[in-house]
């Protein structure tokens, strides 16, 4: 729905930060600590460039911090470049030895709360929250079954309720919270799916066997009270959306239910972006769209 035309690869992206002498600027800002987010390529690149500027230098090293999913394929040598590890998935890669790097299990919050909504809407996985409402059991082995039966009771009810039949298509959409987030995605996401429409929905597919309009229902995902929501009405006021729109909010957890009744979806928040992962909703990511241009 929305054609992303250029990106950079992590190499072009290197030598630009290369160019522009980033890891002197690193150094001159005397950091206590460089926080490395999501590609560890990239991440041992740039403290290598970083060392010799530490080497003969009365300045300490700064510690030296990487945030990913896993741990995977971490060893003994890494620890040249990388002091200690945070990771958002409870996965430990195995490694011959018995060798475990320096790591520490931080969660994610937007998969515990939409895996903690989905358990605690269906009574046969209840009992998997403990008593405290804080914790979850999970099962290595039967995790993804129980969750995609939690899921499916949720999308079956939501629809129900909202007169939706198996073979409408739902896209959910979360403009962002923020006035900014707001004001870029509206207008790209509203032309995006206008598009999509046109092309897949009766009558102005070309496709004989396209469904009419009324099948495709857009879900707008609205912060209660935000600047977000402010600005989503103000702008569909003066542009209306193409086809029929359906709205929720965080309230009582009703983007959760719309994320797992949906067939695809279009956010931009981060938090947001790992619920709907838990609700196996495929997602655009507009925020690493943004960020890629």
């Amino acid at each position: 729905m929305v054609n992303k035309h250029f990106t950079r690869d992590t190499n072009h992206v290197y030598d630009l930060m290369m160019e522009a002498q980033l890891p002197k600027k690193i150094y001159q800002s005397r950091p206590s600590l460089i926080m490395n987010v999501g590609n560890e390529y990239m991440t041992f690149m740039m403290m290598e460039e970083l060392l010799p500027f530490y080497k003969n230098s009365a300045q300490n090293m700064p510690k030296r911090h990487f945030l990913d999913r896993f741990v995977r394929d971490m060893r003994t040598w890494n620890e040249k470049h990388i002091d200690h590890m945070h990771y958002t998935v409870p996965l430990r890669a195995p490694v011959q030895d018995g060798y475990q790097f320096p790591s520490e299990y931080i969660g994610q919050y937007g998969v515990y709360d939409a895996v903690h909504h989905i358990y605690s809407k269906n009574s046969n996985l209840a009992h998997l929250i403990k008593d405290d409402g804080k914790s979850l059991l999970t099962s290595k082995r039967y995790f993804a079954s129980e969750l995609e039966t939690g899921i499916d009771k949720i999308r079956q009810e939501w629809r129900e309720a909202h007169n939706m039949s198996e073979d409408q298509t739902v896209i959910f959409f979360a403009p962002g919270n923020e006035k900014v987030e707001a004001e870029f995605s509206m207008e790209t996401a509203r032309k995006g799916v206008k598009e999509f429409l046109l092309k897949y929905s009766a009558p102005t597919s070309m496709s004989a066997k396209a469904l009419p309009l009324a099948n495709f229902t857009t879900v707008i995902s609205l912060h209660a009270g935000s600047e977000g929501e402010k600005y989503v009405r103000e702008y569909l006021a003066e542009n209306p959306w193409h086809g029929q729109v359906v709205f929720v909010s965080n309230e009582d957890n009703q983007h959760l239910d719309a994320m797992c009744a949906a067939d695809m979806g279009i956010i931009y928040d981060g938090q947001m972006i790992s619920s709907a992962a838990a609700c196996h909703l495929p997602t655009m990511n507009l925020f690493k769209m943004r960020m890629h241009h």
